[in-house]
């Protein structure tokens, strides 16, 4: 589908460009046509060995110690969030500063945000490729590494995903806190819609994005009112109440479930998962 897209853009593009006829906009159509196919067939190809091939030991292990929400799935469930895993970690790079290695633990981590927020759609996918950067601390808007350094992380609509390494490990040893700055940067880029972020998921359905819409400025005043179990950046604007939603609905399901339902079931409906219910059966 999308090399038949991008064949109708082409073809016309280049019969208007060139102020050719209609056999050199047809040519130029297929060929963008096939440039198109060759380039998503290979991506689902290699998706295709990395689906069938096995989770390394060592990537297991760190799953098994260091992740709650992989911890809760059934071994049929592991399998698949560790196929997850294997290709968000084929697919993306990451890197610090610099491209300097990161700890294998650390990549696997990163892997485990992103494949926490896909785990129960097959449809719902980030940008094709991903620069994740990793600092060892906090960082400033100069991107000075500091120990008490105010960022802890970025997503950029153009550029790479920032964590910082410390608050990446902190997210997971501290899993029922309601923030995960690995899960609240990767919802970041599920809300990515052309160049911008709006707060409103792009893979959201249209009557779920229209509730969506009705409720998040009412969820903001609660927030700003310390009436709501989100934590306060969450009222910064529409965008960054969905990355720390998100962080609470994986983290504190039951406690969201309980004081925010209409949101709890939004979040649900997009996701395909009710964390909730997997927490009271562990």
């Amino acid at each position: 589908m999308l090399a038949l897209t991008m064949g109708a853009v082409i073809g016309p593009a280049v019969a208007v460009v060139t102020q050719s006829g209609i056999p050199t906009a047809v040519g130029a159509g297929l060929a963008g046509s096939a440039v198109a196919f060759v380039f998503t067939a290979r991506r689902w190809l290699r998706r295709y060995w990395l689906l069938r091939a096995e989770t390394s030991a060592e990537v297991r292990e760190v799953l098994a110690a260091r992740v709650a929400f992989y911890q809760r799935l059934s071994a049929d469930e592991q399998r698949e969030f560790e196929r997850n895993v294997r290709c968000f970690l084929a697919e993306h790079t990451i890197a610090g500063p610099q491209q300097k290695p990161v700890s294998d633990e650390t990549r696997v981590l990163v892997a485990a945000s992103a494949a926490i927020l896909l785990f129960g759609r097959e449809d719902l996918d980030l940008p094709s490729r991903i620069d994740v950067v990793v600092y060892p601390e906090a960082f400033n808007e100069e991107y000075e590494v500091k120990r008490k350094g105010e960022i802890l992380g970025q997503a950029h609509s153009q550029g790479p995903v920032i964590l910082s390494e410390r608050a990446l490990r902190e997210g997971f040893s501290r899993a029922n806190d309601g923030q995960n700055v690995g899960i609240h940067e990767f919802a970041h880029m599920l809300d990515l819609e052309g160049a911008r972020f709006d707060g409103t998921p792009s893979g959201m359905d249209g009557a779920s994005a229209r509730a969506w819409a009705g409720l998040v400025h009412g969820e903001i005043a609660r927030i700003e009112r310390h009436r709501s179990i989100l934590r306060q950046y969450g009222a910064t604007n529409e965008a960054e109440f969905f990355a720390v939603a998100s962080e609470a609905f994986f983290e504190r399901p039951a406690a969201m479930r309980e004081k925010h339902p209409e949101l709890y079931e939004l979040l649900k409906g997009f996701y395909g998962q009710d964390p909730a219910a997997r927490a009271s059966k562990g």
